[in-house]
């Protein structure tokens, strides 16, 4: 941040958007803002359950013959060991710059509501553009980079027949600018911190009842539970019934997180009786113990 950043005053602000009827030309850095999309991925980095977080006290770097729009010189390799050595990090995370950009629309129409008369309509739309670049420094022998640009728009838009109720349906322009920050960092998490995917599992009801009990456990998500039952039924005789045991088997394996052994129960359904639902569920699975090394 350079001087031209402040903590702008939330009432102050919102003043004096409202004498110039939502229409102004100005620049105005706050620094609140800019330290909440710190705060945000920060938070959000810890949360992911992979990374501990260091937001120093004192963690601004001056820049004051830069423009706020001006991307931050990068680091070296001796600035970037002696930060994550004071601070016990293995890597540093730089903002270089961020600001946003807040657009406001006012206008007023006219609604027919009978044959007597009109009654005015009003609405009002309040844009918040954020923009932001980021460095991702990891000190090795070689100095390691990755640069990230985030940038996006929210907005609110409201109507209704009062100026007043429309207007303090809209967040402030202060409130405006901090959610823009928020978002700005949980957008950056995004390229950083994993996160969870959705994906559908099959599996197979026999029409035998006492195997089919372990249905309540998968519902339950009891794996081991329901691997007891199907695994009593393991070495049945027939070829079909025993391809669909050996299935299920491989999917509480799965779930229970031993892929190798999900892939065994999963080949032995294939050579059991063919499916083609067996046949890619092994394709699934040799892929996600391939992935598994990158994942740890």
């Amino acid at each position: 941040m350079n001087r031209s950043f402040s903590n702008l005053n939330q009432d102050s602000l919102e003043n004096l958007f409202i004498r110039k009827k939502l229409v102004l030309d100005e620049l105005m850095l706050d620094s609140l803002a800019a330290d909440t999309t710190l705060k945000t991925i920060g938070n959000a980095l810890y949360e992911s359950g992979r990374f501990d977080v260091v937001i120093p006290v004192h963690r601004n770097l001056p820049n004051i013959n830069l423009s706020y729009a001006t991307k931050s010189p990068s680091l070296n390799l001796a600035q970037v060991k002696q930060i994550c050595t004071e601070f016990k990090t293995d890597a540093l995370l730089s903002l270089e710059n961020f600001y946003e950009n807040v657009n406001t629309s006012y206008q007023v129409g006219y609604e027919r509501i009978t044959d007597i008369g009109t009654t005015r309509q009003y609405n009002i739309i309040v844009q918040v553009a954020y923009h932001s670049n980021w460095k991702l420094y990891q000190p090795a022998e070689k100095l390691k980079v990755a640069s990230f640009e985030v940038s996006d728009t929210i907005f609110w838009e409201r109507s209704g027949n009062s100026l007043q109720e429309t207007y303090e349906e809209l967040p402030t322009i202060k409130d405006a600018l901090i959610s823009g920050a928020i978002e700005n960092g949980q957008s950056l998490s995004g390229y950083i911190s994993p996160g969870w995917q959705e994906q559908e599992r099959n599996y197979f009801i026999t029409n035998n009842s006492e195997a089919d009990r372990a249905l309540a456990y998968v519902k339950s998500n009891y794996w081991k539970d329901a691997e007891k039952i199907w695994m009593k039924f393991s070495t049945s005789t027939s070829s079909g019934f025993r391809s669909m045991i050996e299935y299920n088997l491989a999917l509480a394996a799965e779930m229970n997180g031993d892929l190798k052994v999900a892939v065994q129960w999963a080949e032995k359904s294939f050579k059991s009786k063919y499916s083609r639902t067996a046949e890619e569920y092994i394709k699934l699975l040799n892929k996600l113990l391939n992935e598994k090394p990158l994942l740890n």
